[in-house]
This record gives structure tokens, C-alpha cells and sequence, in this order.
């Protein structure tokens, strides 16, 4: 029985066996959608007003920062697809996926000027969540460990 069924049984749920491969697919996608959305989420006559009043230092300055935002929501988030190559939890899948869908929407959200606050909150409380939950994670200390001694063990034959 694998880890996701037990934890799914241990809390009453019952958990369908779901590959990896399609559990990686679904949160690229949520990715995304969620990066489509924070674009989205304004319209034009909000996104125009905002980009007039903060002018064009600041709109460049708001725009590099949502572009860095992005890179790093990115990253974390390939991160969590990485070890979603393992079985997960019903419970961990959705958490994940409330990071996931927190950081990966803030950076249009900046990028539109309209809800900048709102937008680097959403993206440092989607991060803070999945630092939290990756650094709980029993299988990344698994994962990390077989890499570690099967480069090991590369490097003592070559």
C-alpha cells in the first residue's frame, strides 16, 4: 500500500491511486492558470488609471519586481512538481496547490500596478506555505537522500 492510501485511510478519506506523471501535469497546468489569472484579474480601465498615476520609474521598478516575483514563484513551484513525483497525501496535493496557486498569480497582479499590495502578499504568504510544508515533507528528506548516495556512489566507480 502506498503512502498517499495509508495517510488517505488513517484520516477517512479514501484516495484513488493517482500517477505521479498526471499529478505533475495538473499542477503545471494549475500554475499556469493561476499565472493567467493574476493578469487577468484587472480590468482595463483600473489597469490604464493605475499605470498613470505611478508613473513610468515606478511602473518599470513594479514591473522588474513582478518579473523577479515570477522567477522565484517559478522555481518553488518546480519544486513542488519535483516531488510530487511521489505519492502525496489528498491533504498535502491541496495545500500544495493553494501555495502553488498563491504565488503563481501575484505577478500579474503586481504587473498590473492596480493590487500591488495585495499581489506580494499573496506571493510571500504562497511561499511561506510551501517552504513550510516542503520543509515538513518526509519525502524530500527520502528523495534528496537516494540522489545524495547514488552520485556518491557514481563518483567512487568514475
Amino acid at each position: 500500500m502506498d503512502i498517499a492510501a495509508t495517510q488517505g485511510q488513517a484520516s477517512g478519506l479514501t484516495s484513488a491511486r493517482v500517477h505521479p506523471g498526471s499529478t505533475r501535469i495538473a499542477f503545471v497546468l494549475l500554475a499556469a492558470s493561476a499565472l493567467a489569472m493574476g493578469f487577468l484579474a484587472t480590468d482595463a480601465d483600473t489597469n490604464a488609471r493605475a499605470l498613470a498615476e505611478a508613473g513610468p520609474e515606478l511602473t518599470m521598478l513594479l514591473r522588474a519586481m513582478a518579473g523577479l516575483k515570477a522567477g522565484l514563484a517559478a522555481f518553488v513551484t518546480a519544486v513542488i512538481v519535483w516531488r510530487l513525483g511521489s505519492p502525496a497525501s489528498p491533504q498535502r496535493l491541496i495545500a500544495y496547490g493553494v501555495a502553488v496557486v498563491l504565488m503563481m498569480a501575484s505577478p500579474g497582479l503586481i504587473w498590473t500596478l492596480a493590487h500591488v499590495g495585495l499581489g506580494a502578499a499573496m506571493l510571500h504568504g504562497g511561499l511561506l506555505m510551501a517552504i513550510l510544508l516542503l520543509w515538513r515533507d518526509q519525502v524530500i528528506g527520502e528523495r534528496l537522500g537516494r540522489i545524495i548516495i547514488a552520485r556518491r556512489t557514481a563518483l567512487r566507480r568514475g
